[in-house]
């Protein structure tokens, strides 16, 4: 029916309105309360490839930068962990072998059985190791021994 002849303005018209709004369409969803928004398919990318960039790496450090010499591997170490010296409590025979063993678990803790053995061995022998600790501690006990008890005892550095 066209043929020959040229379309009307108004159906040209018609025609791009109609082909702009199928576009629009497609790039934009209306949903409730008229808000537009863009459709799913007509998010934006981001760009991925950064432009190239001349790196300068300077020959030497400015003669301004002052660097100190305060670096050393000694300074990495770790602190030693020398564990303090440690001393001998020996017990002397002071009496009977009850007296002794009372006073050392007064004092000292120690098994019961540890306490016997070590009265004991001093009541036959003359003398018994009771045990090794820092020098503090065993002075600490050989003081209440001999000032509480009457005791005889000895602090030395063990070996």
């Amino acid at each position: 029916s066209f043929a020959g002849h040229a379309p009307e303005p108004t159906t040209m018209r018609a025609a791009l309105s109609l082909l702009l709004v199928s576009t629009t369409v497609d790039a934009f969803s209306v949903s409730g309360l008229g808000v537009v928004r863009p459709a799913r398919s007509a998010t934006p990318a981001m760009q991925t490839i950064a432009p190239e960039r001349e790196s300068t790496i300077p020959d030497s450090l400015p003669s301004s930068w002052t660097v100190p010499d305060t670096f050393s591997l000694a300074d990495l170490k770790r602190p030693s962990s020398e564990e303090p010296p440690m001393y001998r409590l020996t017990l002397f025979r002071s009496g009977d072998a009850v007296h002794m063993a009372n006073a050392l678990l007064d004092v000292i803790p120690l098994e019961k059985e540890k306490a016997v053995e070590v009265a004991d061995t001093a009541a036959r022998v003359g003398l018994s190791l009771v045990g090794v600790w820092e020098q503090g501690l065993c002075e600490t006990y050989s003081e209440e021994l001999r000032r509480g008890y009457n005791i005889a005892c000895d602090v030395s550095k063990a070996e």
